[in-house]
């Protein structure tokens, strides 16, 4: 049987690949009225995706862990590096 974690945590993402898919469709639409139907059906699945993740933090299934500071800003440096380097192309 199923509790409901297991439920939650697998809607979180099957919603994340249909996040994933519906912005591929969105990006691929030729048609403007149909841009526009799926980009509203993106919209709201993003607002259930953020719903569902907040429920999960509030009930403790979703924890968030703070990371050191150097971690960061090693990140933030390789990013900001790709971005310089997409920019010089």
């Amino acid at each position: 049987k199923y509790k409901d974690k297991d439920i939650t945590t697998n809607l979180l993402i099957s919603l994340k690949h249909m996040k994933l898919l519906y912005n591929t469709f969105t990006q691929e639409t030729s048609n403007k009225q149909l841009f526009k139907d799926i980009n509203k059906l993106y919209e709201e699945i993003s607002d259930m995706q953020q719903q569902l993740f907040e429920l999960m933090k509030q009930k403790k299934w979703y924890v968030m862990q703070a990371e050191e500071k150097t971690k960061i800003s090693k990140a933030y440096t390789k990013f900001a590096n790709c971005l310089e380097q997409m920019n010089a192309s």
